[in-house]
């Protein structure tokens, strides 16, 4: 089953940088790896993988996990035309999946692997019932 919530992230302005700086990071990477794709003429998920994700991780000091996500971002790029090479912008998103980010609603927090260590981000849910977002249990 799949939940969508609507959240708002509440990070101090060291968690902001951290995430920001992880995020240039991996459209980095992206980029890097777009240009490693384009040169080999190799653009499905698995056969990129294996030619670019030891070179990325040796190249970028991001966890193998956020690495793995910009090798599956730049093959589902390629996969609408390979015309042309991908470029990704500085601030584009990048998927997160269980492995990088943990929801405890419980405590109302997220833990996100960023490219130093585990956070742990308070966050307010959205209560649709009265159309706002709840305080942080604190």
């Amino acid at each position: 089953m799949k939940l969508t919530a609507k959240v708002k992230l509440l990070p101090t302005p060291e968690q902001a940088q951290a995430l920001k700086q992880t995020l240039e990071m991996a459209n980095s990477a992206c980029n890097y790896i777009s240009e490693f794709a384009w040169e080999k003429k190799t653009f499905r998920q698995f056969p990129l993988h294996k030619l670019a994700y030891h070179d990325a991780r040796s190249k970028f000091p991001l966890t193998a996990q956020i690495v793995v996500r910009c090798i599956s971002k730049v093959a589902d790029a390629y996969k609408a035309d390979r015309k042309s090479k991908r470029v990704f912008k500085p601030h584009g998103a990048i998927a997160f999946d269980n492995r990088i980010l943990r929801w405890y609603i419980s405590r109302s927090e997220v833990s996100i692997l960023d490219n130093q260590r585990e956070n742990a981000y308070p966050v307010r849910l959205w209560r649709a019932s009265i159309g706002t977002f709840e305080k942080p249990a604190r």
